[in-house]
C-alpha cells in the first residue's frame, strides 16, 4: 500500500495527486493508494480519500505501508522517519498558493542531503522515482 499524506494546511494540494493517478491509471501503479488529504478535493476512482484521519489509525495506516509519498512537512517526514519507512516528498510551493512561504522546500533540501528520503522536484518523474524508492537505502533517522 501507498500512503499520500497531504498536510492539513487549509490549500489545494493536487499536484502530487494528478501524478499520482496518471500512474494509476496508465496500470503502473496496482496497489492500494490511500490518501490524508485534508482539504485538498481531487476527483478519482483509484485513489482512497481520508481528509482528516485520527491519530492512532494514521499510526497504523503508517505501519501497513510499502512506500510513504509525503508533502515536505516536518511532522509527516518525521513520523514516518522514525519508524524506518521509505519515503518520497514534494514540497508544497508558495508560487501555487499551496504554502506561504518555500519552508517545505527547505526542509526537504535538508532531510535529502542526510538521505532520509527522496526529493520529488517538479522536473522528476514520479515513475522513475517509485523505481528508484525500492533499491533506496535510506540513513536511519537521529536528532543531531
Amino acid at each position: 500500500m501507498i500512503l499520500v499524506l497531504l498536510g492539513t494546511f487549509p490549500t489545494q494540494f493536487t499536484r502530487p495527486l494528478i501524478a499520482i493517478d496518471a500512474l494509476c491509471k496508465e496500470g503502473k501503479i496496482r496497489e492500494k493508494v490511500i490518501v490524508q488529504s485534508g482539504f485538498t478535493e481531487f476527483p478519482s476512482e483509484h485513489l482512497d480519500y481520508k481528509p482528516f484521519v485520527p491519530v492512532e489509525e494514521l499510526d497504523l495506516l503508517y505501519q501497513e505501508a510499502r512506500i510513504i509519498i509525503s508533502h515536505a512537512g516536518s511532522g509527516s517526514l518525521l513520523k514516518g522517519l522514525k519508524m524506518g519507512k521509505k519515503i518520497i516528498a514534494i514540497p508544497r510551493m508558495p508560487k501555487y498558493g499551496e504554502v506561504v512561504d518555500e519552508h517545505q522546500l527547505e526542509i526537504l533540501e535538508e532531510f535529502e542531503k542526510e538521505n532520509y528520503l527522496l526529493a520529488w522536484r517538479e522536473t522528476d518523474d514520479l515513475a522513475d522515482l517509485l523505481v528508484q524508492i525500492d533499491s533506496f537505502e535510506t540513513e536511519t533517522f537521529c536528532l543531531k
